[in-house]
C-alpha cells in the first residue's frame, strides 16, 4: 500500500508545484495509512489539499480560501448537512459516514457530490473559480 500511495502522492505533489506558488507539503506514509497535506497560493486564494488513506478509507478534503475565509471546497467528511441531503430525517444512522459534497462561499451552501480527486481540484481550479457559487 505505501509504495503505491508515495508514487499516486508524488503526482500530486508535482502537479501542485506546477498549478501553485509557496507550496508546503507534509505527508506520512506507513504501512497502515498515508496523509498529504499541501498548502499553497493560487493568487489572491489559498489553496489546502488534504488526503488520508487507510485500509477501505479514503477522505480529503479540498479548499480554496480568501485569508481565513472559505471561497469554495470539496470534502467528504461526516457533514451533517451533507448528511441530511443524503439520508434525510435518518441522517443520524449514518452520523460516521463519510459523504462526498461541496462548500460553497463561507460554507453557506452545500451540495451532494461524486467523489473527488487532488488531481481533478487542481486541474480544475481555474473552472472551479470561475462559476463559483
Amino acid at each position: 500500500m505505501a509504495r503505491a500511495l508515495d508514487e499516486g502522492f508524488a503526482d500530486i505533489i508535482a502537479l501542485a508545484r506546477a498549478r501553485l506558488t509557496e507550496v508546503r507539503v507534509e505527508d506520512d506514509v506507513d504501512a497502515d495509512r498515508a496523509i498529504l497535506i499541501i498548502e499553497g497560493k493560487l493568487d489572491p486564494y489559498r489553496i489546502s489539499i488534504k488526503e488520508t488513506v487507510n485500509t477501505g478509507r479514503r477522505r480529503y478534503a479540498y479548499y480554496v480560501l480568501q485569508g481565513e475565509r472559505v471561497i469554495l471546497g470539496f470534502d467528504n467528511h461526516a457533514d451533517r448537512t451533507a448528511l441530511r441531503l443524503r439520508f434525510g430525517e435518518g441522517f443520524v444512522d449514518h452520523i460516521h459516514d463519510s459523504v462526498p459534497h461541496r462548500h460553497g462561499p463561507d460554507k453557506r451552501t452545500t451540495t451532494l457530490t461524486a467523489v473527488w480527486e487532488a488531481k481533478r481540484f487542481l486541474l480544475e481550479l481555474d473552472d472551479l473559480l470561475a462559476f463559483r457559487d
